[in-house]
């Protein structure tokens, strides 16, 4: 899929359980980074039921925080808005990994 930003491709499994995304973004966007050859790539990205959990779980694996994990809205075709909340977080080895997921939703206390 081309976008204003680039192009990319989600690979979902056939449960529809799993996703995968693949990007590489237009030079002088806000995203772009050159990319040098071998064996770098921009980052992986995962749809996840719970964004914050899995960037503590991250985190405790050695991860590193890159963007904190906020609310959005923006553009994924072929849906028209990815509407939930999202994080990056480097691995020990700085891969980058986009978390998705949905929105950020407050829990009441269970005792009241």
């Amino acid at each position: 899929m081309r976008t204003e930003i680039g192009e990319f491709v989600q690979l979902e499994h056939p449960t529809g359980r799993f996703t995968i995304e693949l990007n590489r973004f237009r030079r002088g966007s806000r995203v772009y980074e050159p990319y040098r050859k071998g064996s770098e790539m921009d980052h992986f990205g995962f749809w996840v039921n719970d964004v914050d959990r899995w960037v503590r779980r991250l985190v405790r694996a050695g991860g590193k925080v890159k963007w904190a994990p906020y609310d959005t809205q923006v553009v994924i075709p072929p849906e028209p808005w990815f509407d939930g909340r999202a994080a990056m977080v480097t691995d020990p080895d700085g891969i980058w990994i986009e978390l998705m997921g949905p929105p950020h939703r407050e829990t009441k206390d269970a005792r009241g």
